[in-house]
């Protein structure tokens, strides 16, 4: 539809039933899985923004946009394992 959003789109046709990543929140650590013409990539860190056609991930290498065409997979994952003086 002209002039309607794509979250216009995705209430219309369900879309939010659809999408898991939808179910995300910022601020939680996630990992997501995409294509690129040179391959496969992952983006793994802090969730910062979530809509119909993208995710935003915060990475040691800086945030990275994840377009929804692009992504082939993606999970909630547990923090970073805490690094304590003395172990391992």
């Amino acid at each position: 539809m002209p002039g309607s959003s794509p979250e216009d789109s995705a209430h219309r046709n369900g879309a939010r039933e659809v999408l898991p990543w939808l179910k995300w929140n910022e601020g939680e650590r996630v990992v997501v899985r995409y294509r690129l013409d040179d391959g496969l990539h992952d983006a793994l860190g802090t969730l910062t923004d979530v809509a119909v056609d993208h995710v935003s991930v915060d990475t040691r290498r800086g945030i990275i946009r994840v377009e929804a065409s692009t992504m082939v997979t993606g999970k909630r994952v547990p923090p970073p394992p805490q690094y304590v003086p003395g172990q391992g």
